[in-house]
């Protein structure tokens, strides 16, 4: 790949921050993590109608009136992000015939805490900490480092919520999600070519890095109906917007580092709304329930980056285009009960991906998805213990040339997802 100096005068802001919109693909469409408890997860998600422990403060907190006593738990999800390829011969990007790039190997832990306690026949409370948004990718050739290097992004939700019934059947839920967004590492490598020879490789490979935090005020609603054999359960989740305040750091510049100092920089984090309905049929050993979830991604459609210390024409506020779109996904979970303490569960999701072609990234190619998932769980009097095991199979994407910092390139991708979660009576 071969950039003039005035072309990269123009983008080279850009390449300290477009990978903030760069999630790599945990689970969820976007960079959502719907995985906040083994239970649930080893349904596919399909827990919504049924919500039957402390967890039920993430996927329907209104259930929690429901249930008696007081409960604990804690858990988490081990996944392992980087098995995946992409394959390109972008001239754009110095690629004369297809040569194929593998993502390096990491190893996210998206973890969730839940208390519970009903306080009286018609009043529970719940508070959980969850990890509703994350990222990790890193890419360690080039030229697809000139796109993205390695992007980290860590969210955790404080999620208060008071559940009362209304009638035998009709429980209702509010709640407070207050978020805290901690971005530990944005970057790329920037080439310039500094005499504007095309002939002539890169003279200068810089790198660009943001980081920073920040946090905000959401709010959520639960609905539950539970008569016999049959529950029904709606859950709603605001938009929440961070802003991001942090430095974007300049590096190895050479003759250019006196235009591209270090400097404060900040951008809203634009987290989308979200809406599970969900309805569940359990008999004395066999249980089953569909969900529908919505996240509106669609809100995060332009990118903007407020740069403290400006040089016009170097450095400036950026505007960036993204495009996402709304996505749905499809949730089926069936379990089986043995015995009086044991539990198989079996779940499918069908998820739409969020990212448009024209803005697929090296860092987030998001796209359909199809994740089987199986599940264990032990109930004792007073323990608990879930796990569960999902892939996701990514369908086959190709990036066109659009925006900045696409790479032209066919994706080729799945996540393997292992989680566990312990929980404890009083």
């Amino acid at each position: 790949m071969r950039i003039s100096l005035k072309s990269t005068m123009a983008i080279v802001a850009v390449a300290a921050l477009v990978v903030v919109t760069a999630p790599s693909r945990l689970s969820a469409a976007g960079f959502g993590i719907y995985e906040q408890s083994a239970k649930a997860s080893g349904l596919a998600g399909a827990w919504v109608a049924r919500a039957d422990d402390a967890a039920a403060n993430w996927y329907n907190p209104a259930a929690l009136v429901w249930l008696e006593g007081s409960e604990f738990q804690i858990g988490t999800n081990f996944i392992n992000v980087g098995d995946s390829e992409l394959t390109s011969s972008d001239p754009s990007f110095g690629l004369s015939q297809p040569t194929t790039f593998e993502q390096e190997s990491n190893l996210a832990t998206p973890s969730h805490i839940y208390y519970r306690r009903k306080l009286n026949s018609n009043i529970a409370f719940g508070v959980g900490v969850t990890t509703p948004f994350g990222l990790v990718t890193e890419w360690g050739d080039r030229p697809v480092t000139f796109s993205a290097a390695k992007s980290e992004l860590a969210t955790f939700i404080i999620n208060p919520n008071l559940a009362v019934r209304l009638t035998q059947t009709w429980s209702v839920a509010v709640g407070v999600d207050y978020i805290i967004a901690d971005l530990k590492n944005f970057s790329r490598e920037v080439p310039i070519d500094l005499d504007m020879n095309p002939l002539n490789g890169p003279e200068v490979v810089g790198f660009t890095n943001l980081s920073g935090d920040g946090d905000d005020i959401g709010w959520n609603f639960a609905l539950h109906r539970k008569k016999g054999n049959f529950s029904f359960g709606l859950n709603y989740r605001s938009e929440i917007t961070p802003q991001i305040d942090g430095d974007v750091v300049f590096s190895n510049f050479g003759p250019l580092a006196g235009l591209f100092q270090s400097s404060p920089g900040s951008a809203d984090l634009k987290l989308p709304q979200s809406l599970a309905i969900g309805f569940a049929w359990e008999g004395s050993r066999w249980g089953v329930e569909v969900d529908a979830v919505q996240v509106d991604w669609s809100v995060f459609d332009v990118l903007e980056v407020d740069i403290e210390n400006n040089v016009p024409g170097f450095v400036d506020d950026i505007a960036l285009l993204e495009d996402w779109d709304d996505s749905n996904s499809y949730r089926l979970g069936v379990w089986r009960k043995f015995g009086q303490n044991s539990e198989l569960r079996f779940g499918l999701n069908l998820e739409e991906g969020a990212v448009p072609e024209t803005t697929l990234r090296p860092s987030i190619p998001d796209s359909d998805r199809t994740a089987p998932s199986i599940g264990y769980g032990f109930s004792g009097s007073k323990w608990n213990f879930d796990a569960y095991a999902q892939t996701f199979i990514f369908d086959d994407i190709t990036a066109v040339a659009g925006e900045e910092g696409v790479l032209v390139a066919d994706y080729d991708s799945s996540v393997t997802l292992l989680g566990i979660t312990f929980g404890r009576k009083f």
